[in-house]
């Protein structure tokens, strides 16, 4: 392979959608020289970066580039955030009409949607986000979903979209509107504060990840679960790296670099990770299958 930048070139595979929703989080946080630093094109000048994307039903392209000025444009009306949703959505594969309803809920004009293009500034960093789907994109597989407010409403099973999620709103110590949206009706309803807890397995790669949000009590001792320490960040970046099928070395040395030790024959085959976060237990357990 003949690496165009960095992150090639040190991991030994092509640009993938890990990469196009790092990026966009590297623009969130104004990293722009880490952002240059590690996708510009190597031995030229910095100029745009150019992603792309081929999926099932899609093909994406994002553009990042310099502005002579700040963008007052009304062009630039979307946000990295909810271009990184985007992605993640077209990634779970979920259902066309679904994805153009959350768009426009934000204000996104999307006409008939068979493309969707995005547009967001940060600083003098732009972004062009364009979404092309297939003419013959197969249709939504129905999958059985269950009753949590969120799988009522958009009428799909909970995935990998809903796991950031939950750890986004984790992070924010939003217990109350993680269990509002993702625990059961039946239970939200009748059950008891211990059986208010968020659990569902969902696909990412060749990974089963089975995924627990529960809320703790800290009136009692309570020892650190094995791998007790990972930052829900971490978390985050190593499903999208099972996701985005990448090499076990990849994903051991993302755990590595933070501390956490767990070997590329582990990840090869089954993990777990754990985190107590503001009276919260985040727990994750990945199985290769």
């Amino acid at each position: 392979m003949n690496a165009r930048c960095l992150v090639e070139e040190t991991e030994g595979r092509e640009l993938d959608s890990f990469d196009l929703i790092t990026a966009l989080g590297l623009l969130k946080e104004h990293a722009f020289k880490e952002l240059w630093r590690r996708y510009g094109d190597r031995g030229k000048p910095a100029a745009n970066l150019n992603f792309t994307l081929n999926l099932e039903g899609y093909y994406v392209e994002m553009t990042m580039e310099t502005l002579t000025a700040l963008a007052l444009s009304p062009k630039y009306q979307a946000s990295p955030h909810l271009m990184q949703a985007l992605i993640r959505r077209l990634l779970c594969g979920h259902r066309h009409g679904l994805i153009l309803e959350k768009l426009r809920a934000y204000g996104v004009a999307v006409g008939d949607g068979n493309q969707i293009n995005l547009s967001c500034s940060v600083g003098t960093k732009g972004v062009d986000l364009l979404v092309n789907r297939h003419p013959e994109a197969p249709e939504y597989r129905f999958r059985r979903f269950g009753t949590s407010r969120v799988e009522q409403e958009e009428q799909r099973p909970l995935d990998h979209y809903d796991l950031v999620s939950i750890l986004y709103l984790a992070q924010q110590n939003l217990t109350d509107q993680i269990i509002n949206r993702y625990v059961p009706q039946e239970i939200l309803n009748e059950g008891s504060e211990e059986e208010k807890k968020v659990h569902f397995t969902s696909r990412a790669g060749n990974y089963d990840v089975t995924f627990t949000f529960a809320r703790i009590k800290n009136d009692q001792p309570r020892q650190v679960p094995d791998r007790g320490n990972v930052s829900t960040a971490t978390m985050h970046q190593v499903v999208r790296r099972l996701f985005a099928g990448h090499a076990p070395e990849l994903t051991a040395r993302e755990l590595s670099d933070k501390g956490i030790i767990v070997s590329p024959g582990e990840v090869s085959q089954e993990f777990r990770l754990a985190r107590i976060l503001n009276d919260n237990l985040i727990e994750m357990s990945f199985k290769r299958g």
